[in-house]
């Protein structure tokens, strides 16, 4: 039989670790155990995004269990440190709704067939491993990095949504060519999506010459600025059935920047725009949050009655 895990506090007792900033705090930190059973670390149904932190997690168990581990995996090889993101059905509807608008565009183009779906495909580098929400780029290219990522967040702050995309951009050294993050708010209902570009010329970025006229891959990504915001649009839930409201005109992706290619004959920019954003994804979002909160309810209720029920002798 598998021990239990032990808690080993939470992430606001880990100090000032650049890995875990901007997760939520009460975040609960674990040291991984060979016997133990990742899957009993998964909490109870939740309508919001919900994160696990597991330390001293072997590079070599990451591939051993990939395809074991729940749900989306942030990884640091230099600090063993495993995050796992648990996505809420609201976090997965807006995803899976964005890639279906991206679908949809490809289809009536008909360049489906050159549009490779990445999904949440994981991406190695020396200093992390990380998933997407979703990820497209030109099919058979051998390229490592998508050209296009898709970063949602409910409940987890902006800040750690932005830095996540940040990751995707530069890491990359521009060879994400765009990021998209859609950030959930579950008390306000605001739905913020935003689109990202690099802040550098990503050719002028990817070696540098030495005196001596010897090029040199730059492996550092420090010293490049952050993204820079290209597009953003708002919408406002409204309340007691009134209409929602809308700032920004919608979100376009160029065609060259997903396909690297220039649009030919019956082809066109991905424009999706801030209505069918709004109708094909913010208020199937909505929908989404409020069937998780009855759903949450009735767990809650479930799980009352079984405690007040006697018990027999």
């Amino acid at each position: 039989m598998s021990h239990a895990y032990q808690s080993q506090g939470v992430v606001s007792e880990e100090g000032a670790n650049p890995f875990l900033e901007h997760l939520p705090s009460d975040t609960p930190v674990y040291r991984y155990d060979r016997q133990c059973a990742i899957e009993s670390l998964l909490p109870p149904y939740s309508v919001e995004d919900r994160f696990i932190v597991l330390k001293s997690f072997p590079l070599e168990t990451l591939a051993e269990r990939e395809e074991q581990l729940p749900q989306r995996c942030d990884y640091s090889p230099p600090l063993q440190i495993l995050i796992i993101t648990m996505p809420g059905q609201p976090h997965e509807e807006a995803a899976t709704s964005f890639e279906a608008m991206i679908s949809t565009l490809a289809e009536e183009m008909k360049v489906w067939r050159r549009v490779a779906g990445c999904g949440a495909t994981r991406i190695d580098t020396p200093d992390r491993s990380k998933q997407a929400d979703r990820s497209w780029k030109p099919a058979r290219q051998g390229r490592k990095f998508p050209t296009v990522v898709l970063q949602v967040g409910f409940s987890e702050t902006t800040a750690k949504l932005e830095k996540d995309i940040a990751w995707w951009i530069n890491e990359s050294k521009g060879e994400v060519r765009m990021g998209v993050t859609v950030d959930i708010k579950r008390r306000s209902g605001c739905i913020e999506i935003k689109s990202w570009t690099p802040a550098f010329e990503p050719s002028l970025h990817r070696d540098h010459v030495t005196a001596s006229g010897r090029h040199v891959v730059k492996r550092h990504t420090n010293d490049l600025p952050l993204p820079q915001i290209a597009q953003r649009v708002l919408f406002k839930r409204g309340r007691d059935s009134s209409v929602p409201t809308i700032e920004g005109e919608g979100l376009t992706i160029p065609f060259n920047t997903l396909l690297l290619d220039e649009p030919g004959e019956g082809e066109r920019d991905f424009v999706l725009t801030a209505e069918m954003l709004l109708h094909q994804l913010a208020e199937r979002v909505w929908d989404a949050i409020d069937d998780a909160e009855m759903i949450q309810a009735k767990e809650r209720d479930k799980t009352r009655k079984g405690a007040l029920m006697p018990r027999c002798c």
